[in-house]
């Protein structure tokens, strides 16, 4: 029985998705009538909605009052205040795709606890759908999305497996290059890292650790350091690493190798000579650095592309793989020799 009322007197989603036993985002899509749901699903969704004292005479999400022909890029909004190649070429990526087929993309910055400025393009009616940047753990955004029942692709992991998402290989990526500098004769493998709330730190953390069991090695907490947001936290951890003697440092990411290499120069510590060092995200910042460094090399570009075509193809109604991921490639440069 419908107990609670959420936007325009109807049953809140969360609540028609435990009573009949199914995930808040098919719900949203059999009120929505978009992306993949049977037909004998839909008709349970509208069941009970239509249970008397209800107004089951539209969906869930807004009215839809026809198409803007405008997509949203969500952006976690500390970016803002970053230079990251990653997200400049994978926003290349989607504004190709999204003018190739008749769309506009506006850029929308949230946070894990500051959702206004999407729930403001949502109940606006401004976007017909949603490409969120970067995947993290109990994202407000994706409650959200699923609340006003918008159509939306993920770039990353997301443990739903009802949400589309467009991933690289983080995992196997990281394991590799693991195995790889183990390889090469590396024994003492440090790992920095950002913020486990991201999915992709966590799922390159957890390939780091996989190429250390691969290779018969027990992981060393002391040897590994996460969080890292801020210059003072990589150089907090850059010296709590260092007082265990390693001899190569592994790096979440681009930004991450890059600082350090300049940190290594200015504590008179020769790479490779004395320490290598290697990046689990490639891109020209690691390029132009002497010693070039070793990195994981993804295509960013094609990445968002991915993304964009599968929200547009979940907005017509397609059937699509609802988890697609791109592989990666070991660049290796002067910093691990």
């Amino acid at each position: 029985m419908a107990t609670g009322q959420g936007r325009d007197g109807r049953p809140p989603i969360e609540e028609i998705a435990q009573a009949l036993g199914i995930s808040k985002t098919t719900v949203s899509r059999a009120l929505s009538g978009k992306g993949r749901v049977s037909e004998e699903t839909r008709a349970k969704v509208f069941a009970y909605v239509g249970r008397p004292g209800v107004d089951s005479s539209t969906p869930v999400r807004r009215q839809d009052p026809g198409a803007t022909h405008n997509l949203s890029l969500v952006i976690p909004k500390h970016f803002m205040q970053l230079d990251l190649p990653f997200l400049r070429k994978c926003m290349g990526g989607v504004c190709t795709m999204a003018a190739q087929r008749g769309y506009d993309l506006l850029l929308c910055y949230v946070s894990d606890t500051d959702t206004v400025q999407l729930e403001r393009q949502l109940a606006s009616h401004k976007v017909d759908g949603v490409i969120l940047s970067r995947t993290m753990s109990d994202d407000p955004s994706i409650d959200l999305l699923q609340q006003y029942g918008v159509p939306f692709v993920a770039i990353g992991r997301i443990e739903n497996d009802d949400i589309p998402q467009a991933d690289n290989d983080q995992l196997g990526a990281a394991s590799e290059m693991t195995r790889v500098l183990f390889q090469m004769g590396a024994r003492r493998i440090a790992y920095l890292g950002g913020s486990g709330t991201y999915t992709v730190n966590a799922d390159r953390l957890r390939g780091y650790l996989r190429g250390l069991a691969e290779f018969g090695v027990p992981a060393d907490q002391s040897l590994i350091r996460t969080g890292i947001e801020s210059d003072e936290q990589r150089t907090d951890a850059l010296e709590a690493v260092l007082e265990q003697h390693p001899d190569c440092l592994l790096c979440c990411d681009d930004r991450i190798a890059f600082d350090l290499m300049r940190e290594l120069r200015n504590r008179h510590i020769r790479v490779p000579e004395q320490l290598r060092l290697a990046s689990l995200y490639d891109s020209e910042l690691l390029a132009g650095t002497t010693p070039a460094i070793s990195a994981v090399q993804f295509d960013a570009e094609r990445l968002g592309s991915t993304a964009c075509r599968m929200l547009l193809d979940v907005m017509a109604g397609k059937d699509i793989p609802l988890r697609q991921v791109q592989g990666y490639q070991v660049i290796l440069r002067e910093s691990t020799k």
